[in-house]
C-alpha cells in the first residue's frame, strides 16, 4: 500500500497533538482495511470516506482504487492521478466533525 499524507492533514496532526497516539493507530487500521473501516461520503465529498478517530473527530481520504472503479476520480480530480496507483490510500483532513467538511 503506497501511503500518501496531504499537508493539511499533517498540520492538523500537530494542531490535536493530545490525541496523536489515536490518529495513528486509526491510520494504522486504515491503511490495513480501508474500506472496512470508512464510510463512502456523498454530495461535495464523493469518492472520499470518513472514519473517526473518536466521537466527533474524524479523518478524510481517499483511496485510489475504488475512486476509480465507482468512476469518483472524474469528480475529485486529484491533480496526481494519473501517476498513483490503485493501490494508493491519502489522508486528507483530520479534525473535528464540522471543521473537517469545512463547517467552521
Amino acid at each position: 500500500m503506497d501511503v500518501r499524507f496531504e499537508k493539511a492533514f499533517l498540520k492538523a496532526v500537530k494542531k490535536h497533538a493530545g490525541i496523536k497516539k489515536q490518529i495513528e493507530q486509526k491510520v494504522r487500521q486504515l491503511i490495513e482495511h480501508p474500506v472496512e473501516l470508512g464510510e463512502p461520503l456523498k454530495g461535495n465529498f464523493r469518492g472520499f470516506y470518513s472514519c473517526p478517530v473518536k466521537k466527533s473527530f474524524i479523518i478524510i481520504y481517499l483511496y485510489c482504487g475504488i475512486c476509480r472503479k465507482k468512476g469518483d476520480d472524474v469528480d475529485v480530480a486529484c491533480a496526481d492521478c494519473a501517476e498513483t496507483g490503485d493501490e494508493t490510500i491519502k489522508f486528507v483532513i483530520v479534525g473535528p466533525h464540522d471543521a473537517a467538511y469545512g463547517k467552521k
